[in-house]
């Protein structure tokens, strides 16, 4: 039996982001997706907090995340990373070659 080929298939950079983020979302001790970097330049710098670098079939992943107070930045990275790795090649099939994770910022409880 011969496989016909029937067409192509893409998958959107913005299909990949949002399976990031909700992996990313997943993960005990992620307060949130985005960037703290203040006010003043969140306000006039709109800037995706997860962005998708391709390189052929391979991606590179970046996301901006601000973590829970009392959780191990570098322990939840590394969980980060792993997530996104394997929910987004899960669902798509795409290599991801890097996950890269940017500790924007740490969420404080109010007492």
């Amino acid at each position: 039996m011969s496989k016909e080929n029937t067409g192509a298939v893409r998958i959107s950079e913005d299909v990949i982001t949002s399976i990031a983020a909700n992996a990313i979302n997943e993960i005990k001790g992620v307060e949130n997706i985005r960037s703290d970097y203040g006010f003043i330049r969140n306000f006039f710098v709109k800037t995706n907090p997860v962005s998708v670098k391709a390189d052929g079939d391979v991606v590179e992943i970046s996301a901006d995340v601000v973590l829970k107070q009392g959780y191990s930045a570098v322990l939840t990275s590394e969980k980060i990373q792993n997530a996104v790795k394997s929910e987004v090649q899960s669902a798509t099939g795409i290599t991801v070659s890097r996950v890269n994770v940017n500790v924007s910022g740490i969420s404080f409880e109010k007492k």
